[in-house]
């Protein structure tokens, strides 16, 4: 696992504009995060990086929620998370996972689990747990992290050090459990300290 200074040394301007070409590619690569999202991406990075925020407001089709950043455990995937909702990234994606008791998902492009930015995003894996309310990012194997997120809504501790957590639903939680495959994200506010 990667320490804090590391992550910060990983990534760099370079890895931003190269995960920000590949958004931006050609069309006909396939399906991509709708513009002006890519041309956006290293400087939302960079600025999600120098001054973190401390968490999301989701607004959903069936209500909103708030989610409350863990800190330093995940801080790339946190600057990540807010660098695309900085963007619109998320604005009209759907909860494409509703596994009732266990997880809500989201933020996935395509709306099918397989999508995301275009680039990938390294684990961070910490000692927290995965209790009611944990947010945690979606992984297709290690190190393959994006845009897709997780919310856990009873205690799941075979995910626990498996998945990276970024934060904890602090508000609305039962709008959490109120939503339903197919239901959207309207609008994602980023919160400053």
């Amino acid at each position: 696992m990667l320490g804090h200074e590391q992550l910060l040394r990983a990534f760099d301007e370079r890895a931003a504009r190269v995960g920000a070409q590949a958004l931006v590619g050609d069309p006909g690569d396939g399906p991509r995060p709708r513009a002006p999202f890519g041309e956006r991406l290293a400087a939302d990075l960079q600025q999600q990086l120098d001054e973190p925020a401390r968490g999301l407001r989701i607004q959903t089709t069936a209500g909103s929620f708030t989610l409350e950043f863990t800190g330093i455990s995940a801080p790339y995937n946190q600057a990540n998370l807010a660098a695309l909702a900085t963007a619109g990234f998320y604005d009209g994606l759907s909860f494409h996972r509703v596994v009732p008791g266990f997880v809500v998902q989201g933020g996935d492009p395509r709306g099918d689990g397989y999508g995301g930015p275009g680039y990938l995003v390294p684990c961070e894996r910490s000692n927290l747990r995965y209790e009611r309310g944990t947010v945690g990012m979606a992984l297709a194997g290690k190190d393959s992290g994006g845009s897709q997120f997780f919310i856990t809504q009873t205690p799941q501790p075979h995910l626990d050090a498996r998945y990276t957590v970024i934060g904890q639903v602090v508000e609305g939680m039962e709008v959490v459990d109120l939503l339903l495959p197919g239901d959207r994200i309207e609008a994602v506010e980023v919160l400053r300290p």
